[in-house]
């Protein structure tokens, strides 16, 4: 079981009908990769952010919320965490 966090000094802006990750107070800031949030990842982030988590809190939290299956919790769940991941935004 991996425990991950959410790194601290990012937060999501909403920029027209998109809800964005944003590098807080730091000039100079690479914003040559934008990272959009649906509103599931966004709640998720909100949830998680500030705390440690794991693949399998992530996915119990989907199903307690959305009512799907454990399969499809578990997928859409690698698939935030991933989106995460690539774009630099955990720590592990």
């Amino acid at each position: 079981m991996n425990i991950m966090k959410i790194k601290e000094g990012y937060t999501i802006k909403a920029i027209g009908n998109e809800r964005v990750v944003i590098v807080q107070g730091r000039a100079g800031a690479d914003l040559t990769k934008i990272i959009s949030f649906n509103a599931v990842a966004e709640w998720l982030w909100n949830i998680f952010s500030g705390s440690d988590f794991t693949e399998a809190d992530v996915a119990d939290l989907l199903v307690k919320q959305y009512a799907i299956g454990e399969e499809q919790a578990k997928a859409d769940a690698r698939k935030w965490i991933s989106q995460l991941a690539d774009s630099q935004l955990l720590e592990t």
